[in-house]
């Protein structure tokens, strides 16, 4: 018997025994689980554990909707135990005890299972209906139920409610697709306070936010994890922009090294049809992400936020990189360009924005490139396509007074990067 198999019957055996508001023929075969009187199949991968070690594993449940096209949902999950069949064991429950009711819920179109529906204006949370988003605003989401490893004091637990931005972004980094399933796990490191690791559709995205806005205090170590089904309206104006979206950052990327200048390449997008400004927002966003997929693992300090120059005049500051698309989903078909262009056509696509160019400036001054964590970038400044040069002066300034302000006194930086 296979691995796969092992954890398909486990999860068969973990719905069968809950029954009730998950109940429903099951059936098992050829890799293939039904749950849920046929509505969905799961197929499973199974990733070797870290090190080697057979008490982990590292498990990607794939459940197809057979309501809604096929699509496919992706939960990563990761069961422990002191064997192999105990590790798969756990991996089972977990689905069976945090995915399973979201899903359930987004079928049926009502919250079961320990389950909530996110954002419902004066809901009753008793009755599975929660007034907060947990960052999913706008959407049909369904929440599923938290599992904690470390924190056991209930006021922390009570903290951590529907009002905290458990899965924002997750909107923003999604694929152009209807469903989604998004897993939040948030960390407590006693005095240093939380981060977030947010996962969108299994691997497919991941970003890790420091100092998430918990409210409270937490232990030394210990963290909860939930996941959600959310989805984009059937008409959504939003995944007609994101497919658009996609392709011409597919095609920016891979066509990057084939002009001789990053002008000649835009003016050859528009004349093809891609929209100017969208081809625009790829130039100044997505680039950066390409970037930092490059160079993160070095420590670079970089900033969670740019600076938006708009072309009626208008400054923003504090813009979230991952609440733009653009970047999101450039990280996301950044790494796998990573996996497919030519070394030389990756290398120069991810050293093209002007962050790259401050990192070069800092090793060419000497700093290690083995650890650049003393290296701490400002925001950069993004212009809106047809911005007038004033703006762009007074956002710029915005940077320098910045940099002013942070820097030791009587020492003066060592580069610009604007």
């Amino acid at each position: 018997m296979t691995e796969e198999h092992q954890l398909l019957e486990h999860i068969e055996e973990g719905i069968v025994t809950h029954g009730g508001e998950l109940g429903g023929w099951t059936q098992l075969f050829d890799g293939s689980l039904k749950l849920f009187d046929g509505r969905i199949s799961l197929s499973v991968v199974i990733y070797e554990g870290e090190d080697g070690r057979r008490e982990m594993a590292h498990c990607h449940v794939y459940a197809t909707l057979h309501e809604y096209d096929d699509e496919v949902l992706d939960a990563c999950v990761v069961g422990m135990g002191e064997d192999r069949d105990n590790a798969l064991r756990e991996a089972g429950g977990l689905w069976v005890t945090c995915v399973a009711g979201p899903i359930k819920s987004f079928l049926d179109n009502r919250p079961l299972c320990m389950t909530c529906q996110a954002g419902v204006q004066d809901g009753d949370f008793s009755q599975g209906y929660a007034p907060g988003d947990y960052g999913l605003s706008g959407l049909r989401a369904y929440v599923g139920p938290s599992l904690a490893r470390g924190i056991d004091d209930e006021a922390i637990h009570n903290k951590l409610d529907d009002s905290k931005p458990w899965f924002r972004y997750a909107a923003e980094s999604a694929a152009p697709r209807r469903v989604h399933l998004v897993k939040a796990t948030i960390l407590s490191h006693g005095e240093k306070g939380w981060h977030r690791e947010l996962e969108i559709d299994g691997h497919e995205v991941a970003h890790r936010e420091e100092n998430w806005p918990a409210g409270i205090g937490g232990p030394d170590f210990g963290y909860v994890t939930r996941f959600a089904v959310f989805e984009f309206p059937s008409n959504s104006t939003e995944i007609r922009y994101r497919r658009e979206l996609e392709r011409t950052i597919r095609y920016f990327g891979e066509h990057f090294s084939d002009y001789e200048s990053v002008d000649q390449l835009i003016e050859a997008m528009v004349g093809q049809g891609f929209d100017a400004d969208t081809v625009h927002e790829v130039e100044s966003v997505s680039t950066i992400a390409f970037g930092r997929l490059y160079f993160e693992a070095t420590g670079v300090q970089y900033s969670s936020t740019i600076i938006r120059a708009r072309r009626d005049g208008t400054i923003e500051t504090d813009v979230p990189l991952m609440a733009l698309p653009a970047y999101s989903r450039g990280r996301a078909i950044g790494a796998k360009l990573w996996e497919t262009l030519p070394e030389e056509k990756w290398h120069s696509l991810t050293l093209y924005n002007a962050e790259s160019n401050a990192i070069l400036s800092a090793l060419e001054s000497g700093t290690d490139a083995a650890d650049l964590s003393g290296v701490k970038l400002f925001p950069s400044v993004v212009p809106d396509r047809g911005v007038s040069q004033e703006t762009m002066d007074q956002a710029i300034d915005m940077v320098f007074k910045m940099s002013q302000s942070t820097r030791p006194v009587g020492k003066k930086p060592w580069w610009k990067f604007w």
